[in-house]
């Protein structure tokens, strides 16, 4: 019994011995495994999301101090690649223990010593030794490159998917409650009374799209948005752009829509578990397609038009004579125009100008232009796909002549652009088509916010279509107004064009005002919304299959650490019966070195500093040797016997 206790206590202890270089070697692995999943998972992260964002304060604050960013993200990748390169020293300096229990040349050693330091050799006899310290010193100093290049955050373009629904004017369950909703308004009232649901929205919007043509910019505001040029018929359906927060009120909705906050539902899909609020970025620019609603406008005049309307205009004077007085001060002029929209259909529209007391207008400083607009009437089993405006000017507006203007209203699918300043632009369309029947309480919408915007454009000695079409042609154009017709016309298709659109953005805001149906946008009534979102930010961004290359030095390290780590646990297991070779041994330290080399006498057997010296010196075999008491030795010899530097048989 007494004899086998030893026995066991050294397995115990061979055991125990080996357990601890285990441990000690498992954790160098999981820590550079750690550090590189680490940079492979937040690599991953931005491949997979495309885009990783700070939130907005702290974006600002990164504009706002980006020496404070530079500093952390410096102090981090320094950090993380002075610990991978300490791994990997401390793997190769167990690795070279091992190594050195068999004979080595003094170059190797020096060559295994400049690893563990993370250093290099410049020996070009010993090219293999030179290019492998020379591969893992640069690879060592692309840490800090490599992670930093991983770790900051630049100025990034993301792009997101965005979704969202808003109104379907064209659906069947719509059009129906459109038609339920203007039968409150009989075809008199929208032809001969008011239309009281539009304000001066249709007069900004007709003329900025008559500006287009010659290049005048222009921005429409409704509702608190701001369109470019003219509204495209579409209503903003992204918040930041919907213009009005405040609640339209009980009565502000529908076709009594007078302001308020509208359903703008569409969002980014940021890709993360944080609200999009929060996501702004430094810049955001959304492209969406939504459904828009404009018009094929010709213009042309009243004797070439295919549409034989017999637009005439009478007039009756009547002089004023103010009460106190007996002689008239000015007089009015009522006129009574009329046009022939069918067979059974006259249409007719009733103004009023000034004149002077003789009942003669200012020719130079008055302007009348009448409009009416045809169809003049509705019944079940109208349907409708255009309507058609007579009109023609007189005084300073005789450049006009009787026209006629065929306004063929399209439904859209067009890319609507939100940019920088909160301008919505409605850039390009897609896709257009005509009305088909089911839109026939939406045309009939359109023909009577037309007659009612001809009529209320016209004051007592000016029209605002008139002035329109006067001063944008003379804005661009010396030559005069009545010899250019074309031009006119183009300027004329323009601005209705403009009020038809915004018509349509008004009947959209109306019904998607938030209260105008109980729950939101009954889905039967509903259209989704589909496109994108550019941001530019302080983050991270996927910048393709190059990007990777940013952890590929971490990935050599630590391919080195696992093949410097293995080998050295298969030799810790081949020696742990051993116990002469259990004590440790840096062969980095410079004073375990000149321990070791003092011991076994490595001065005797080196030769000179001169070239043949080194060079002899370079291929002089080292073994290390334990000793007694801890102490270690290195035996040195030229040929392939290593023997100790003390000539000492016995060793």
């Amino acid at each position: 019994m007494s004899t086998a206790l030893p026995a066991a206590n050294d397995g115990k202890q061979h055991d125990h011995y080996f357990r601890g270089k285990l441990l000690r070697l498992v954790g160098v692995v999981v820590a550079q495994l750690f550090i590189l999943t680490f940079a492979a998972s937040w690599l991953g992260e931005e491949i997979d999301y495309q885009c990783i964002s700070f939130d907005t304060f702290v974006t600002q604050m990164i504009v706002a101090e980006p020496r404070i960013t530079t500093t952390v993200v410096t102090l981090m990748a320094t950090a993380l690649s002075l610990t991978s390169a300490f791994l990997l020293g401390y793997s190769v300096r167990e690795a070279l223990r091992h190594l050195l229990w068999k004979p080595r040349t003094l170059v190797q050693v020096s060559a295994g010593v400049a690893l563990a330091k993370g250093s290099n050799i410049y020996k070009w006899e010993y090219k293999k030794l030179t290019l492998i310290t020379w591969f893992v010193f640069g690879v060592t100093r692309l840490l800090v490159t490599g992670w930093t290049t991983l770790l900051a955050p630049t100025l990034a373009t993301c792009y997101f998917n965005v979704q969202g629904t808003e109104l379907d004017v064209t659906s069947p369950a719509f059009s129906q409650f459109l038609g339920t909703e203007l039968s409150v308004y009989t075809p008199a009232d929208i032809h001969d009374a008011s239309f009281p649901i539009i304000d001066v929205g249709g007069s900004v919007s007709g003329i900025a799209a008559a500006g287009v043509s010659f290049g005048m910019p222009g921005i429409v505001n409704f509702n608190e948005a701001k369109y470019n040029l003219s509204t495209g018929g579409i209503l903003p359906t992204i918040v930041a752009y919907a213009g009005s927060q405040a609640p339209p009120g009980a009565n502000g909705t529908r076709l009594n829509f007078s302001g308020g906050q509208t359903i703008a539902n569409a969002v980014a899909n940021h890709g993360s578990s944080s609200s999009p609020r929060n996501w702004l970025g430094i810049q955001r620019n959304f492209s969406v397609l939504q459904q828009g609603l404009t018009a094929n406008i010709t213009c042309q005049s009243a004797a070439t038009s295919s549409e034989l309307l017999n637009f005439t205009n009478l007039n009756v004077t009547t002089l004023i004579t103010p009460p106190g007085s007996t002689s008239p001060a000015y007089s009015v002029v009522a006129w009574n125009s009329t046009a022939n929209c069918s067979a059974s259909s006259l249409a007719t529209q009733e103004y009023i100008t000034w004149a002077n007391a003789s009942g003669q207008p200012d020719t130079q400083g008055t302007g009348f232009l009448p409009s009416v607009v045809c169809p003049g009437h509705l019944n079940d089993i109208d349907s409708y796909s255009k309507f058609v405006i007579a009109t023609q000017g007189f005084y300073k507006y005789n450049f006009l002549p009787s026209t006629v203007c065929e306004i063929t209203p399209l439904i859209t699918t067009t890319r609507i652009d939100y940019t920088a300043g909160g301008i919505i632009n409605a850039s390009q369309i897609i896709l257009n088509q005509t009305f088909t029947p089911n839109d026939t309480y939406l045309l009939f919408y359109l023909a009577g916010v037309a007659n009612y915007h001809a009529r209320n454009s016209q004051g007592l000695m000016n029209s605002i279509i008139g002035d329109t079409l006067y001063s944008i042609y003379s804005g661009e154009y010396n030559t005069p107004i009545s010899d250019n017709i074309t031009a006119v016309y183009r300027e004329l298709e323009d601005y209705w064009r403009g009020v038809i659109e915004f018509s349509a953005t008004f009947l959209r805001a109306g019904y998607s005002a938030e209260g105008a149906f109980q729950g939101g946008t009954p889905s039967n009534m509903s259209a989704a919304v589909n496109g994108s979102m550019t941001m530019i930010t302080m983050g991270w961004a996927n910048r393709g299959a190059i990007y990777t290359f940013s952890i590929l030095p971490l990935g050599i390290v630590t391919i080195l650490t696992m093949m410097a780590v293995i080998y050295s646990l298969v030799q810790s297991w081949k020696e742990r019966h051993d116990p002469h070779k259990r004590t440790s041994f840096d062969v980095s330290d410079t004073l375990h070195l000149i321990m070791a080399s003092a011991q076994g006498g490595l001065a005797a057997d080196l030769s000179g500093f001169d070239a043949q010296g080194l060079k002899e010196n370079e291929g002089i075999r080292v073994q290390l040797t334990e000793l007694p008491d801890h102490k270690k030795k290195l035996d040195v010899g030229r040929s392939e016997e290593v023997k100790s530097a003390k000539n000492d048989p016995e060793q």
